[in-house]
């Protein structure tokens, strides 16, 4: 894909089916930055299972991600307590390393 245009490599890289975390890592900021937030659950219908440890280590790699824990009611009726509401600062990498300011 070497002259493919940004939304083109977008594309190909939300519709791998490459499970590593360096994947997941960029799928999850791909669909952060295209939606305003996401939730768990929301994630999970993308296919990512455990999206908080991609989180973790996209904190740590210096993006600025806060979550707001939130109560969900599924399509089938179940409450689902406390459920992690993802949001990407608008500066999105702090840089590495960096303690962000409480």
């Amino acid at each position: 894909m070497e002259n493919s245009t940004p939304v083109q490599k977008n594309a190909a890289l939300l519709d791998s089916k490459d499970t590593s975390a360096e994947t997941q890592r960029q799928q999850i900021l791909s669909h952060l930055r295209k939606k305003q937030s996401i939730n768990t659950l929301e994630f999970r219908q993308l296919g990512f299972m455990s999206p908080a440890p991609r989180i973790f280590e996209l904190k740590q790699l210096g993006y600025t991600i806060r979550s707001v824990m939130e109560d969900v009611i599924t399509p089938d009726g179940r409450m689902h307590r406390r459920v992690a509401r993802y949001y990407l600062s608008h500066n999105q990498r702090s840089g590495y390393g960096q303690e962000e300011a409480a």
